[in-house]
């Protein structure tokens, strides 16, 4: 076998991630679409958790959003957003959870919290955490409408 043989099978290898990192390469790719959508928000994030049959699953979270922020997440997966210059927390969560179920993504509802500073309070929209296909499903539709 020669060198140039030696290296064409290296690199016909498979590649095997853990669930973990097939995870992080599922959020990179959310987090670059929205960026290059125009989405300023911090970046999401992997979370771990033991399922109920005691394997480890990984999700994505996309961090809590703004009011405007969930908005402009659901209208921009294909959803119908109201528009009034102050939107109640709640139809605004309804919104978002609307666009990503037309997306393809059957999760846990989204929850408003509020989040309070010194000077103000905000409402802010936590989406549910997503599996890798959901995040991949999400990123594609992103990707699709640059």
């Amino acid at each position: 076998m020669t060198a140039k043989d030696k290296g064409e099978a290296a690199m016909a290898a498979p590649v095997i991630r853990t669930p973990r990192q097939a995870a992080e390469a599922a959020r990179l790719r959310l987090d670059d679409a929205l960026r290059r959508a125009g989405f300023d928000a911090p970046p999401s994030v992997v979370m771990s958790n033991v399922g109920e049959e005691g394997a480890r699953v990984n999700r994505v979270r996309i961090p809590a959003l703004s009011l405007s922020q969930a908005q402009w997440l659901a209208r921009k997966l294909g959803g119908q957003v109201t528009r009034t210059a102050q939107p109640a927390a709640s139809a605004v969560r309804k919104e978002l959870d609307g666009a990503l179920r037309g997306a393809g993504v059957i999760a846990q509802p989204s929850k408003v919290t509020v989040i309070t500073s010194p000077t103000r309070s905000e409402n802010r929209i936590i989406p549910p955490s997503l599996s890798i296909g959901e995040v991949t499903r999400l990123a594609a539709i992103l990707e699709a409408h640059q």
